[in-house]
């Protein structure tokens, strides 16, 4: 076989390794959203009735294993509802819709919805803001789920101590931007994973007690909303002393 020759069938192997892969994405895709679809309408029904028998129910066993249903359902949705976001982003399906916000009283907002839960846990929750108004463009659908996504991790692995959010601003060359930072005192994150917490199915806590496994997708996602909306985030951790996650957007001019 020629030189020219071996080079065409390398070539050739080459793209059919591409064609294959692009194919296995496409079925991943397929699998993703439809698995996330089928799986809804019983879930919704069992969060509903689980939800009329916690309501019902006097006997305090009964509503006890009500209660842990409905905890276990609402786990499941959110599950869910993380294989939906992947898929938009793996599909290219998301559209983004950026409206001028103000950042500031949407974390106002944000850390009256997640200070009682960290307290559910005996966390103290912080929320400090250098910023009276922080005008961004936002998709404030997108931007409160990638706050669910971090602030949902930040209480899960954190058994003591506290959960802190803060909004603050810095001058750039590129202009000003505002910085929304999150952190806890929680198990932290080696910097070896630190490489790796952004990749889909990538698991914070891999090789750590199932207490804190999860579905490996809310940074993936997270990281592409913030991207979406012309931001952009970066994680500081050491292990047994905390996370931080840090988000910067563009202030409008």
């Amino acid at each position: 076989m020629s030189f020219e020759e071996k080079i065409n069938n390398s070539e050739a192997t080459s793209i059919d390794n591409l064609l294959i892969l692009e194919e296995a994405k496409k079925l991943k895709t397929v699998f993703l959203d439809n698995m996330s679809h089928e799986l809804r309408t019983p879930i919704t029904v069992i969060l509903g009735y689980a939800g009329i028998l916690y309501d019902e129910i006097t006997d305090p066993d009964l509503k006890e294993m009500a209660e842990i249903i409905l905890k276990s359902s609402n786990r499941l949705t959110e599950a869910l509802n993380l294989l939906l976001d992947q898929s938009d982003v793996e599909s290219e399906r998301l559209k983004v819709e950026l409206v001028e916000e103000n950042l500031a009283e949407i974390l106002k907002e944000t850390s009256h919805v997640y200070k009682p839960v960290a307290e559910d846990k005996n966390l103290e929750f912080k929320f400090i803001s250098n910023v009276t108004s922080a005008k961004c463009n936002l998709d404030k659908k997108m931007f409160n789920k990638v706050m669910s996504n971090i602030l949902n991790n930040a209480i899960k692995f954190t058994s003591k101590g506290s959960i802190s959010l803060s909004l603050d601003e810095e001058q750039t060359s590129a202009g000003k931007k505002y910085l929304v930072r999150i952190s806890d005192t929680g198990i932290g994150i080696s910097e070896e994973k630190q490489s790796q917490i952004f990749e889909a199915f990538r698991q914070v806590s891999e090789g750590m007690n199932r207490l804190y496994q999860g579905t490996g997708l809310g940074l993936s996602v997270s990281k592409k909303f913030v991207e979406l909306m012309n931001g952009e985030i970066l994680v500081k951790s050491k292990l047994q002393e905390g996370t931080a996650f840090i988000m910067k957007f563009p202030a409008i001019s």
